[in-house]
């Protein structure tokens, strides 16, 4: 059975492993959309500036039950310092809804400790603000999930305790270009075989299950692209139908909620002045190219020509904006277009589209 319910799964490292743990959550945003009251008609006048509202930011509440019965008496020690390291740092907040997981950016702006009767418990109550408005759709190739149970947070962190009676702190054998010790621990979990892509199947029964053993979600952009070809990581891929032909044509697919204006465009091929039109809006890269050419939602162009030489940054200066068009593309649900004239019709030339899909 798919469920619907929105489920909140971590915050930075801390785990929200069972559900006693998270008591409530309440959500709540808005749209930036104001009305004014017609003097001399019935209801307001709404200015809508685009198909779709601009969303607000959105707060969330949520209380945490901390129950510090299943750590052993060393644990005990360090778990509250470990809860409150990551609720001091903004970062990303993680959650998972059916067997979709999504992400978004916050932090926390207020918290409260209320006082328990029970001996190893803590409820902390905390409000965070998502200050996006909007959340992501999990990339399933930069996504990694590492087995994990509240008993075992100390394994990847550097918890000791300090006698202070000491002449030195124990930090001053540590050199600074040490790894830290969370980061050694992480990379054994960056492999394929642990990547969301793998185990998108299994997340669901995981994190809905009762028993206190799932995951901890670790996001990590470069190992993805150390593990999966250059050419899975650039998302739709459309390519000439011949060589002989200069233009490239066809459709993709997006599941975005909301319209997204956060995706890349990559062409690899040979290509004079290529001319990229996406939804009938179109843009324009002076130049002369063969090999990958890249171009960002801020306008950013990169190129390279050869894998054995750096990438290199095209002035700005070569993005042309034809009138009628404005800057930057827009994909939205559903069936989308795009079409490419590359103005060379020796070889084929491929054109990529990796898109950040959005939902509230």
């Amino acid at each position: 059975m798919t469920i619907l319910n929105r489920k909140y799964i971590q915050f930075n490292d801390l785990v929200i492993d069972n559900y006693e743990m998270l008591q409530s959550a309440d959500l709540s945003g808005g749209f930036k959309t104001g009305t004014t009251e017609y003097s001399f008609g019935h209801g307001s006048y709404a200015n809508f500036k685009a198909k779709q509202q601009f969303s607000l930011e959105q707060s969330l509440s949520m209380t945490l039950k901390l129950d510090t019965r299943k750590l052993s008496c060393d644990q005990k020690k360090f778990y509250k310092d470990y809860v409150f390291m990551n609720i001091v740092k903004a970062g990303k907040l993680w959650a998972i809804e059916g067997e979709q997981l999504l992400w978004t950016n916050a932090f926390i702006k207020d918290f409260s400790e209320s006082y328990s009767m029970e001996r190893h418990v803590v409820n902390i109550d905390i409000d965070l603000v998502l200050y996006e408005g909007i959340w992501h759709k999990a990339d399933t190739k930069k996504v990694f999930l590492k087995p994990y149970v509240a008993c075992n947070f100390m394994d990847c962190l550097d918890f000791q305790e300090v006698d202070e009676c000491q002449d030195c702190c124990i930090s001053c054998t540590q050199t600074k270009h040490e790894p830290c010790p969370k980061c050694v621990c992480e990379c054994d979990f960056l492999t394929g075989d642990n990547s969301l892509c793998e185990l998108k199947k299994d997340v669901a029964n995981a994190f809905y299950s009762q028993c206190g053993d799932t995951y901890q979600i670790i996001y990590n952009c470069e190992a993805g692209k150390k593990i999966w070809s250059e050419e899975k990581m650039l998302g739709h891929k459309i390519c000439k139908a011949e060589p002989c032909k200069d233009i490239i044509a066809g459709q993709f697919y997006s599941d975005t909620i909301m319209n997204s204006e956060q995706l890349t465009i990559t062409l690899i091929g040979s290509m004079k002045d290529p001319v990229i039109t996406l939804n009938g809006n179109t843009m324009q890269i002076l130049g002369e190219y063969n090999g990958k050419l890249t171009l960002t939602s801020s306008g950013e162009i990169y190129y390279l020509e050869d894998q054995c030489c750096s990438e290199k940054a095209i002035n700005i200066n070569q993005l042309v904006i034809p009138s009628g068009s404005t800057f930057g593309f827009s994909v939205h649900h559903g069936t989308n277009g795009i079409i490419v004239e590359t103005n060379n019709c020796c070889e084929m030339t491929c054109v990529y589209v990796k898109v950040d899909r959005l939902t509230i």
